[in-house]
């Protein structure tokens, strides 16, 4: 009888979770919402108990139904989780959430990221952390919390991302894996364990920090009232896992160096694999480990994408009430391509990461006029968010490693129209695949499936992917883009000295 594994798969808002057999291939799967809450000075918080009921429900759901299907009896395996990245969650001893976690979008760390970098400058960060840290990072969101959560940081037994408060709650064991901890840049690649040296640069005490061990090994055993609450047995290997990154990099079948993924959601970034561990030649952003100990991705994150459309959408009346209508958007956005006049978007909602590496700067349109309509201002924002994502493949390309293919996954790839325009914006195809939303969770999957050995590695998860599209890019389209760019790359010098002086407090 083929093995079945369970993954779930928690996002920024909501959670999937799956079954798949040994090969990768769906059975089914199940979702539940959930929203983000903003506090004030910035910040941006989740319910890590709702998260986690959430995930619970939907997997006793998925479960309830796939449960006996077609007469034959289903029998889970194994479990493992892939989470949204570069959040904070403090616990207790019991593993009890301190304070709501921290979100990957919080900004209230922005005071403690310039504070570091006056006692530790970019390039002795880059040196000490193998990477230059902002707000966004962990480790000043670890400082903001010990500065300004005293009492809470005195009670802090462990200080965990996302997939690991989650792992915790499911076996009681404060865990990470090899590319989780690299996103802390407290890691040493070399040892793959905590660097206490960098540890004690920060400010941050290591015994805080979870346990370091391979995706595939295994966490422990799901917790009795766990496996009561979703009906399994008690005991069920529940493994380490991977965080969204390298787990949609696995899923979308890019597990070749030079393979290039990029996930549309909340947030874009862009995952390149590595053949070796490669510098920046800006001394600025480090890679992340992968799953292998042999291979690296290269994480190049734009800090809203899907996001911004939401935004848009929302100020614009087009989703309250009721649900988007997305065919109405397409067709909106297909009708203002030959009349944009030279609208931009620089979509900097909330600061901006690759290449600027930027908490301060914000989002602005530039070159509105009184004919542009809600058409027009949608293109601009799925034009701006393209943009910037050229500009950080830019800066990914310049570490040495060529780019085979690229991948698309998540829920944006599901609009033709901004996938095309993204493809005409990087002047490269892009491959669409089938159930582009699956991939963090069919990635999060692999890791109990190779962890088993019911696969000797994750080769096979080339094999399971089926490309759908690959959307061509016009020339003249892309040729008529390349000029928008170069447009579009004067945008941050030019209002870089307004966001500062925002945010400074200075008399304009």
């Amino acid at each position: 009888m083929s093995p079945y594994f369970l993954a779930l798969d928690i996002g920024t808002s909501g959670v999937k979770a799956v079954v798949v057999d040994a090969d990768g291939a769906l059975l089914d799967s199940s979702y539940r919402g959930y929203g983000l809450q903003m506090v004030e000075d910035g910040g941006v918080e989740q319910d890590l108990d709702q998260i986690i009921t959430s995930s619970l429900d939907a997997a006793y759901e998925l479960l309830r139904r796939v449960t006996g299907v077609g007469g034959t009896p289903v029998f889970i395996e194994g479990v493992s989780v892939t989470a949204q990245m570069f959040n904070l969650v403090a616990v207790d001893e019991s593993g009890k959430p301190l304070l709501p976690m921290i979100s990957w979008l919080d900004q209230r760390a922005e005071g403690a990221a310039r504070a570091l970098a006056e006692i530790m400058p970019p390039s002795a960060q880059f040196k000490r952390f193998d990477s230059v840290v902002s707000a966004k990072d962990i480790v000043p969101k670890i400082l903001w919390l010990r500065d300004n959560r005293t009492d809470v940081y005195a009670r802090t037994a462990k200080l965990l991302d996302c997939k690991e408060a989650v792992v915790s709650h499911l076996t009681g064991v404060a865990v990470t894996d090899h590319a989780g901890a690299s996103a802390y840049r407290l890691f040493d690649h070399d040892t793959r364990s905590w660097d206490v040296d960098a540890c004690e640069a920060a400010g941050i005490d290591a015994d805080k920090l979870p346990a370091v061990r391979s995706a595939t090994d295994v966490a422990g055993g799901l917790l009795p009232d766990v496996a009561d609450r979703l009906g399994l047995p008690a005991g069920i290997p529940v493994y380490v896992g991977v965080g969204d990154v390298p787990a949609s990099q696995l899923g979308s079948g890019a597990v070749d160096p030079g393979d290039l993924h990029v996930s549309l959601g909340t947030a874009v970034y862009f995952g390149l694999m590595m053949s070796e561990r490669r510098v920046d030649p800006c001394h600025q952003l480090g890679a992340l480990a992968h799953t292998e100990a042999d291979q690296w991705i290269l994480w190049l994150e734009i800090a809203t994408g899907g996001a911004a459309l939401a935004w848009a959408l929302r100020m614009l009346g087009l989703s309250d009430p009721g649900p988007v209508d997305y065919t109405q958007v397409e067709r909106m956005v297909s009708e203002s391509a030959d009349d944009m006049d030279g609208l931009l978007f620089a979509p900097w909602l909330s600061g901006e990461r690759v290449p600027v590496f930027d908490d301060a700067a914000r989002a602005s349109f530039v070159g509105l006029s009184l004919h542009h309509g809600p058409g027009h201002v949608l293109r601009a924002v799925m034009e701006g968010v393209a943009f910037q994502m050229r500009w950080a493949l830019q800066y990914g390309l310049d570490y040495g490693e060529t780019v085979k293919r690229i991948r698309a996954v998540g829920g944006g790839t599901m609009g033709s129209v901004w996938t095309q325009i993204i493809a005409d914006v990087l002047a490269h195809p892009l491959e669409t695949i089938a159930a582009p939303q699956d991939a963090g969770a069919i990635g999060a999957a692999a890791c109990a499936i190779v962890g088993s050995r019911a696969q000797p590695d994750y080769s096979f998860l080339a094999d399971r992917v089926t490309v759908t599209h690959t959307y061509l890019p016009d020339p003249a389209r892309s040729s008529e883009y390349c000029t928008r760019f170069a447009q579009y790359r004067r945008l941050y010098d030019a209002l870089y000295p307004i966001y500062h002086d925002l945010r400074d407090g200075a008399q304009l």
